[in-house]
């Protein structure tokens, strides 16, 4: 009672199946997030846009620095597992997906990813306020494009972790931190 029941692909709205689709194929699964996103398909298919475009504005690096620093901060376990698979297939060391979700030295992160992480967790710590010298390090190191490419990509990684923790999802597979015998120690 009260749950909210997670769709198949099949049953999803033909403009989402077609958002999602590449995901969908490069996964091999439907994740739950967008099963239980299908209920509102203009929105989730919305969603899914602003992360690709997200994906262009900023260099593979520091949308896979926010996107694990940000799941980690703000346990979201499902998105974690997500991006530590997703940033060793970008080829990405065990030790600098440590780094980025603040498991382990930050010394295999550029300069860059530590500024955007940095900013990144200044901005959820303080719901914003309280950020402006990270901010302003972010325009000096990354430059007014990609600083607000950073802003952006922090809502868009704290909307879905908001959402995912509200609905418990779990990781559907073991991370790369997360998998048995893997990676340095949490």
């Amino acid at each position: 009672m009260g749950e909210i029941r997670r769709l198949g692909f099949d049953e999803l709205d033909p403009h989402l199946q077609d958002a999602l689709r590449a995901k969908v194929d490069r996964l091999g699964y439907l994740g739950e997030f967008f099963a239980v996103g299908g209920h509102q398909p203009a929105a989730t298919a919305a969603f899914q846009h602003f992360t690709e475009a997200l994906k262009k504005a900023l260099p593979a690096e520091l949308t896979e620095v926010v996107a694990l620093s940000l799941a980690s901060a703000l346990g979201n376990a499902y998105e974690q597992v997500q991006h530590e698979r997703l940033a060793a297939t970008q080829g990405f060391s065990v030790e600098w997906i440590a780094a980025a979700v603040g498991h382990g030295e930050p010394s295999p992160l550029s300069v860059e990813a530590r500024v955007a992480r940095r900013l990144a967790l200044a901005v959820v710590d303080g719901y914003g306020h309280h950020a402006a010298d990270e901010l302003a390090r972010a325009v000096d190191v990354l430059g007014e494009e990609q600083a607000v490419g950073v802003l952006l990509t922090v809502g868009r990684y704290v909307a879905h972790a908001v959402i995912a923790n509200t609905l418990q999802l779990a990781a559907p597979v073991d991370g790369v931190l997360t998998a048995p015998g893997a990676g340095p120690s949490r």
